[in-house]
């Protein structure tokens, strides 16, 4: 039976709390997985341009016989197309490959900008929105000045979510602080620290308790905090369908205070030439 993901709500955007994530996923296994999320109850599917996955993303999309409307597709904008005509040549190339006429959430993906600054790249990103492209635009990988300057730039209410790394091993609190200012939703990818939440035995005693697994409630943990929604990204066929079985129950606050404790600053992704000067 499909489970029904709750929906976040901000700046006129309705975000599924939980979602796919497609990075490192080859197009093959992509085709593989996205039917077994939809059957499972995911509707939202994420992918990017560099992952180069987005042509099996819009074939498994078609092939489910799930009606767009039902759908809410995200993709990213890679740093070499970052100029004015260029990024809106390759958002339609991307639409093509998704074979849909728009996404719902369009992004850029890491704040790597030219001499220029961020003002030209969000005002074509805003373009995009304005004709139709893309339903939403956002940002991911912006450190919190970033963060402020580019939603300073655009004006309230105009960008949905900053996407970056979040997990019970990194604590994001200033940047989930200045987000909410902004109404904006922190989309956490790696929520699982790349599966090292498996072996954490803080993790697994508290799922005992549940009758859940470490990955089920280190997702839980991230999915009752306000305005923030997780899209792990797996291969496997029995971990699609258990990271959306979290919805049927609820962390005490002690529960939730030792999972707090597990922070270490440990950040996972940090690709030299794009990653920003992190706020942690």
């Amino acid at each position: 039976m499909a489970v029904e993901v709750p929906i976040i709500a901000a700046n006129g955007m309705n975000l599924p709390a939980l979602g796919l994530g497609t990075w490192q996923l080859s197009s093959d296994t992509v085709e593989d997985i996205v039917p077994v999320a939809l059957e499972n109850g995911y509707r939202h599917i994420d992918t990017a341009q560099i992952y180069k996955n987005e042509e099996a993303v819009g074939r498994a999309v078609e092939a489910s016989g799930v009606a767009r409307s039902d759908l809410f597709l995200t993709t990213k904008v890679w740093v070499d197309h970052y100029a004015p005509d260029d990024l809106r040549s390759s958002v339609d190339q991307s639409l093509d490959r998704l074979r849909s006429d728009y996404v719902d959430l369009l992004l850029l993906h890491w704040p790597a900008f030219d001499g220029n600054g961020m003002t030209d790249t969000l005002e074509a990103l805003m373009r995009t929105r304005a004709d139709g492209l893309a339903k939403h635009i956002g940002i991911s990988n912006f450190n919190i000045d970033q963060t402020e300057q580019a939603v300073a730039f655009c004006g309230e209410g105009m960008l949905a979510t900053n996407q970056v790394e979040y997990h019970v091993y990194l604590s994001q609190e200033r940047l989930r602080r200045v987000l909410a200012r902004n109404n904006l939703v922190l989309t956490a990818y790696m929520p699982l620290a790349k599966a090292h939440t498996v072996n954490d035995p803080v993790l697994w005693e508290i799922g005992s308790q549940y009758g859940k697994t470490a990955p089920q409630v280190a997702l839980r943990w991230l999915i009752e905090q306000d305005r923030v929604a997780a899209i792990p990204g797996t291969s496997n066929p029995h971990h699609v369908k258990a990271n959306i079985e979290i919805f049927d129950f609820a962390l005490s606050e002690e529960d939730r205070a030792k999972i707090d404790d597990l922070a270490r600053g440990q950040r996972l992704c940090q690709p030299e030439g794009l990653a920003p000067d992190w706020d942690d």
